[in-house]
């Protein structure tokens, strides 16, 4: 029986030890034999600009003294379904360029470090997404050169451009081939397109983008009639039921007979060729009469001096009573050139009692205006809205010069419905003022809101001499401010400067350029850092002169 028990005990113990050798043996076919992978490199950054990008990465981890090749990804994705790029650097870097990627493309880069003899390649490490911009050859497009069936696009002059490619939002893509002649002027203008379609306008010197640029076509205009010269504007004008869009053939047509009154009704007034150079219509005044009047002009020249015009626009009630009350619909001055104006560009001032005449908006967009206004003795502002309720005077992209002894009158106090609201934008300013008036705004104590910006004001008083302060607004609570705007020769008389309170100035010059009260050409010299000191780098002034 011991001798039994005892041979139990023998049996037990070598179990344990079995299962020791079982488990050691284990272990033992667990341990890795391959070599361990390269750690992948670390923090990767990319610097892109127009044409390259440059990546930069560092030494994977516990790769002291070694050197390694590495595969440089490029894609469209962060998963990389479509590695669109591939190459190779032994270096810490790459640039990858327009030759190698498509620009104003959204893409991801990825790295890693190859297998070497002894050593599987590392993990990727992804970057970011980036984008080429692309180089930019294109200038700004011009307002007045967006018509409803083509488009004037200008470029920097480069040897060796040859299309552009213009695409629609919808539909299929023209090519418009460039010639060497193209490539100097700097310019193509493109017909044979849509109306009121959006198209961008990629332009190429070969396969590569050397520009890319945006625009909306004019929507096309439905005309009620067409004229030519020689037709009678007169009696169109008379005709025109309310909505009425009359357009002109390019010619010279002639209403200074008489004032053109447009009674009761808004129409549009509007050059068929969409350049006011060729459209050119002698007036006498247009006045815009009753509740419901308003107009919309564009692309269109108006002359004043056969008709010693003394207004352009003039607000009465009636022909009867120019004092009745009325409500008008809005006024709009689009794209035209205006001169020869006697005594003011606007008068809104007829009403016997403060807010008997009723505006919405009056907007002044792209348009020059010029010798509106005698300076040394008018007392009429350039827009002389004393007396009348308006929501909005909206001036922008446009020039003034020579024209009355202030800019804008609005004094009588209304306690108007709302408080009026004057924007003065991208515009250029030149011989302006006289009389002791103030030379930017008479509000008195009538509130009224007023922001110019992004603009040039040059050259008071014209004759004579204006008010020591360029503005008077007294009213609580309303806001004036003048921002990235330029101006010079802003005197009350001789050399003393005009003072701007209660306005605040926010990043203002006074860069002094070569003109005088007399300069009649806006240009902005070559170099000038007026040409990039607006808002977003634009040039100040009326874009017009930025080219």
């Amino acid at each position: 029986m011991k001798k039994y028990m005892n041979s139990i005990v023998r049996n037990l113990l070598c179990v344990p030890a079995l299962v020791l050798v079982i488990a050691s043996c284990k272990k033992s076919e667990d341990v890795p034999t391959d070599p361990a992978r390269i750690f992948k490199p670390g923090d990767l950054s990319v610097s892109a600009s127009a044409t390259t990008a440059r990546l930069k990465w560092v030494q994977p981890i516990l790769s002291t003294g070694k050197t390694f090749k590495y595969t440089v990804d490029f894609a469209k994705d962060s998963l990389f379904s479509t590695v669109a790029f591939t190459a190779t650097s032994d270096s810490l870097n790459y640039t990858v360029t327009e030759e190698n990627i498509a620009v104003r493309t959204k893409y991801f880069a990825r790295v890693r470090a190859n297998a070497t003899a002894d050593q599987p390649a590392s993990k990727y490490i992804v970057s970011s997404g980036f984008t080429l911009s692309g180089t930019q050859l294109y200038a700004a497009l011009r307002d007045n050169e967006i018509k409803e069936n083509g488009v004037t696009l200008r470029f920097t002059p480069t040897v060796g451009l040859t299309s552009i490619v213009l695409t629609p939002t919808t539909g299929t893509s023209v090519t418009v081939a460039l010639s060497v002649a193209d490539a100097a002027a700097g310019l193509k203008v493109v017909s044979g397109l849509t109306g009121g379609i959006r198209y961008s306008a990629e332009l190429f010197a070969g396969t590569k983008s050397k520009g890319l640029l945006s625009f909306t076509t004019l929507a096309a205009t439905a005309y009620t009639v067409k004229l030519s010269p020689g037709d009678d504007l007169a009696a169109a004008i008379v005709n025109a039921a309310n909505g009425a869009v009359i357009g002109l053939n390019p010619g010279t047509y002639d209403l200074s007979a008489a004032s053109t009154f447009i009674t009761q009704k808004t129409i549009t007034l509007k050059s068929i060729s969409g350049d006011p150079k060729n459209t050119l219509v002698k007036i006498k005044e247009i006045d815009i009469e009753g509740t419901g009047a308003g107009i919309s002009l564009s692309g269109i020249e108006f002359d004043g001096a056969a008709g010693s015009a003394l207004y352009f626009i003039n607000f009465i009630g009636s022909q009867a009573n120019n004092a009745s009350a009325a409500t008008y619909t809005n006024v709009s001055v689009d794209n035209c050139i205006v001169h020869n104006i006697t005594t003011a560009f606007m008068r809104g001032n007829r009403g016997t009692n403060v807010k008997d005449h009723k505006i919405g908006n009056i907007t002044v967009n792209n348009s020059i205006i010029y010798d509106a206004g005698v300076n040394g003795s008018s007392a009429y502002y350039a827009f002389h809205l004393d007396n009348m309720q308006f929501t909005n005077l909206t001036v922008t992209k446009s020039t003034l010069y020579n024209f009355g002894p202030g800019l804008v009158l609005a004094s009588k106090t209304l306690a108007a419905d709302v408080v009026p609201t004057i924007t003065v934008s991208y515009c250029t300013l030149n011989g302006f003022g006289g009389n002791s008036k103030y030379a930017i705004l008479d509000a008195a104590a009538n509130p009224v809101n007023m922001t110019i910006s992004n603009s040039i004001l040059a050259n008071t008083p014209k004759t004579g001499s204006v008010n020591a302060a360029a503005l008077r607004a007294t009213a609580a609570g309303i806001t004036l401010s003048i921002s990235n705007t330029d101006y010079f020769n802003l005197n009350s008389t001789g050399t003393t400067a005009l003072t701007f309170a209660p306005a605040t100035l926010t990043n203002t010059f006074t860069t002094a350029l070569a003109w005088t009260a007399l300069t009649t050409d806006f240009t902005l010299p070559a170099g000038s850092p007026l040409r990039s000191a607006g808002t977003g780098n634009t040039a100040l002034g009326d874009p017009r002169w930025a080219y």
